[in-house]
Formats: structure tokens, sequence, C-alpha cells
């Protein structure tokens, strides 16, 4: 005979209920609105990061356009000033070779400047700015420079009127002391700060590459945070997603006044219900229950009442089955009991006749008064070859209405009698 145990019933639930964790709370933000937040956040976050770059890229540009440009000028500055002293200094050398020599040919322009234009200090204060500081110290230089070409076309021009003839130590003394000395002075200084000028902005241009390589991996640890910051969101997220996933998966298999399995429940768990019977070399039986009398008590005391009956009804079949058994509700005051590991149809009939006299009880209602309901039970066996779940459920249908034409309150088997 079939033992009846006060457990719950969660048949072939192991497969369910182990592999589902206790139901967690459900945030009340949409995961797809989490994403969607995500993926705007990750959207303004990298145009940020994009236009940081775009922004460094283009300033760092120009600033290194600019010291190129600087070091460029200067270097331009500082070979003019190179070529200015070799000018003066080939004007100085011929004038001294002249005045040793005496031969006019020392003092041939080719010889001291080969260019098409010589260098002149108003180009070269052009070069650097009137306006720059440094100008005003060259100031003085043309009218010396002047003054040198001057002396030198005077003495080319006494030359090649007297010959041989040794020109007035004044003329050459005051070519040599009294201009060339103090535009080499000039030039010298102005070099040197051109110099000074030269290096202060090649470690300007070396320092603005080394701030621009460390706001560029500034930005890139950005990023990388940014990506990190993403990625921890958005699996999150996903498991949001899978609880929420794992939770409507266990809602959709449960009926949601009662808490029992529903019809999707065993039509998923057929071939697990129907190989489990068939391992332990016992026989299944399903059981359709349909409660007798129910439409009166939503009629008479109200759908609350009528909602109170059903947990009751169900609270009472629950208390019948052993572990191994499975109770649905198929809706309404319908419900489906499936005894995974009996004997033999007398098991079953045992069953089917429990649960007729439990809900045959009375049940109290919450505001005093009871409820007095019945049950009409249909019983299939299981299992003939390539039979499936639904036709047992057929079968246990078919049974059941007969047990209605015969009163109700009664069960009956399904067999060649009752259909």
């Amino acid at each position: 005979m079939l033992e009846c145990k006060c457990l719950n019933i969660q048949a072939v639930v192991f497969v369910f209920s182990a592999a589902t964790p206790p139901m967690q709370t459900i945030n009340h933000e949409s995961v797809f609105a989490g994403f969607k937040r995500v993926l705007h956040k990750g959207a303004l976050i990298f145009a940020l990061i994009i236009m940081v770059l775009i922004s460094m890229t283009l300033y760092q540009y120009q600033r290194s356009e600019e010291a190129v440009r600087s070091v460029a000028h200067t270097r331009q500055v500082i070979a003019y000033i190179d070529a200015l002293r070799t000018y003066l200094l080939n004007l100085d050398t011929a004038a001294r070779q002249y005045a040793e020599s005496h031969d006019p040919a020392d003092l041939d322009p080719s010889l001291i400047c080969r260019q098409s234009r010589c260098p002149s200090a108003e180009t070269l204060i052009a070069l650097i700015g009137a306006e720059d500081a440094r100008a005003a110290r060259l100031a003085p230089l043309p009218a010396l420079q002047t003054a040198l070409e001057a002396g030198f076309g005077a003495l080319r021009q006494r030359a090649a009127a007297d010959g041989d003839a040794t020109p007035p130590e004044r003329e050459l003394g005051g070519f040599d002391k009294s201009a060339i000395e103090e535009i080499h002075r000039i030039l010298i200084e102005t070099g040197r700060e051109e110099l000074r000028l030269l290096e202060t902005r090649e470690v300007t241009r070396i320092h603005d590459q080394n701030w621009a390589s460390a706001l560029l991996g500034m930005a890139g640890l950005w990023t990388g945070l940014a990506l990190l910051g993403l990625y921890r969101e958005t699996g999150r997220l996903i498991r949001a997603g899978i609880d929420a996933e794992r939770t409507i998966r266990q809602l959709s298999l449960r009926d949601p006044l009662t808490g029992l399995a529903n019809r999707r429940f065993l039509n998923e768990n057929e071939r697990h219900l129907i190989a489990g019977a068939k391992r332990s070399r016992t026989r299944m039986a399903v059981l359709a229950v349909d409660l007798d009398d129910f439409k009166a008590v939503n009629d008479r005391h109200g759908h609350a009442a009528g909602d109170a009956v059903l947990l009751a009804a169900a609270e009472r079949m629950k208390q019948l089955l052993r572990e191994s058994d499975v109770i649905a509700r198929f809706g309404g005051d319908e419900f489906v009991i499936v005894l995974g590991q009996v004997d033999d149809a007398a098991a079953a009939r045992e069953v089917a006749g429990r649960v007729v006299e439990s809900l045959s009880q009375p049940i109290p209602l919450a505001g005093g008064g009871t409820a007095q309901i019945g049950a009409s039970v249909g019983i299939a066996m299981c299992c003939e070859d390539g039979e499936t779940l639904d036709d047992l459920l057929k079968k246990a249908d078919a049974a059941l209405y007969a047990a209605k034409r015969d009163g109700k309150h009664t069960f009956r088997e399904a067999g060649a009698s009752d259909v």
C-alpha cells in the first residue's frame, strides 16, 4: 500500500529546486534599462575622452609647431650672426693683409663676401624683430657697419689710385680699432644670448613633449579605468539579468496563487517523471482532481474566500503526498497529482480515496464561517509503450468525468468501462 507522509510535494522538483537558489530581491530597475544606461554612460565617457584627446593633440601640435619654429628661428639668427661676424672678420683680415702687403688684390670684394648680398646689421635686426629687447643692443651696429664699409671702400679707392702707396696710418687705425672691435663685442654678446635662448627653447620643447606624453598616459589610464568601470557595471547587470531570468523561469513553472507546479512544469519534466518510474521498476499514476461545489463558495463568500479554499485544498493534498510525488494546479479548481512510484493501481486508488475524504472536510474561512466542498478524482496508470503524459492526462480526465457522472465526491480509474 502507498504510505502517506506529511511532506512537501516537489516531485522531480529536485531538478528544479536543487538547481534554483532561493528567490532574491529583485531590483526595481529594469536590467535592460540598466544596459541602456551603461551604453549611454559609456558613449558619454568615450566621447569625453576622445574630445580630451583631440584637444590635447591639437594643443600639443600647436605647442610643438611653435617650439619648432622658435628653435628654427633662433638657429637662423645664430647662423646669421656667424655669417655677419665672418663677413666683418673678412673685412678686418683684408685690411690687415693690405697693410702688410700693400697689394690691392687683398681688398678684392669677392674674397670678402661670396654671396650675392652680404650680411647686414639691418637684416639681423629685422630677423630678430625691431620690437624685441635684443634689438636695442644691436641698434649701434648699422652705423658701425656703415662706417666700417665706408672706410674699407675708401681704402680700396686709395689703393687703386696710389698703386703701391702705403695708406695713411690714421685710416687703417680708424678702420681697425673704432668699428671692428665694437661690432665684434656686440655680436659676441648677442650670439651668446641667442645660444642661451636656443638652449631654453630646446628644454621647453622637450618639456612640452614629456608633458604631452604624460597627458596621453593619463588619458590612457582614464580610458582603462572607464573600461574597467563599464566592465564591472556590465557584469553586474548581466548577473542581475541572469537572476531575473531565473526568477522569471521559476515563476513561469509555478502557480502564482498556490505556489504549486503548473502544466508547463509537468510538460518540461515529463520525460523525467516517466523515466523515474521505469528505473524504479514501479508504476506511475496520474490523478486528475476537480473540486466539487467550488463555484458555490465564490458565489456565497466571494472570490477572496474562494482563493482561501484553493490554498487550503492544495495544502491538504500536499500533506497526503510523498516527496517523490508532484501536485500541480492547471487553473481554476483543477489539480493534477503525479504519483511517481506506486506498486499497483490499488495504491493509487488509496491515495485518491484519501484526497476525496480530506477535501470533504469543512474548510474554515477568515470571517468565521466554513466552506463545504468535495472532490472528484480520475486515475490513469502508466504506462503502455509510447504513452505520453498528455495521453495519461486525457485518460485521467475521462475517468474524472465518469466520477462526476456517478454523483461526485468519489474517484474512478480509467478503463474501458469508464470511457
